[in-house]
């Protein structure tokens, strides 16, 4: 891969990318309603946000980790405990390779980019790797099914 164009596509600004728009609920929406939002648009997550301030992100994850207990109470409202508080945020003048860090830092997949306190959207790890692939398509295609494999041997003719 080519360094130099390498560091380009890492340094570009989220201000020069499509963003994901997000699902923006209420805190006070209950968890049953989110999920299901979640699941008709094929969401990964959702922004809770009141008076136009993002105030939490509910994730599959805290559904996983947070509501799949014994007597959950799937009509609470998401502020009642499974809304996690204050996430984490980007904005549009951060870097790809500062979001690249942040997510492997903290595990996340989904980063919400906020702009003076109003939500521009969400920036995605899948949708990061899609802007690697597309500036670097003959790299990205290339690449051996298992890169650290040693053939023993030519195959073929």
């Amino acid at each position: 891969m080519d360094r130099v164009r390498l560091q380009e596509f890492m340094t570009r600004r989220l201000a020069e990318l499509t963003l994901v728009e997000p699902l923006i609920v209420t805190p006070s929406t209950s968890v049953k309603d989110t999920v299901s939002r979640m699941a008709d648009r094929s969401y990964a997550c959702a922004l809770a946000v009141e008076n136009g301030a993002l105030v939490g992100i509910f994730t599959e994850r805290d559904v996983l980790s947070r509501c799949m207990v014994e007597g959950f109470d799937w009509n609470q409202p998401l502020n009642a405990g499974v809304l996690t508080l204050e996430p984490s945020v980007v904005t549009p003048n951060h870097t790809v390779g500062d979001c690249i860090a942040l997510m492997r830092k903290a595990n996340y997949r989904t980063l919400p980019v906020v702009d003076s306190g109003r939500i521009a959207g969400l920036v995605r790890l899948q949708n990061l790797l899609t802007h690697l692939a597309e500036a670097f398509p003959d790299e990205v295609l290339n690449i051996p099914p298992r890169p650290h494999q040693v053939m023993g041997q030519r195959e073929g003719g």
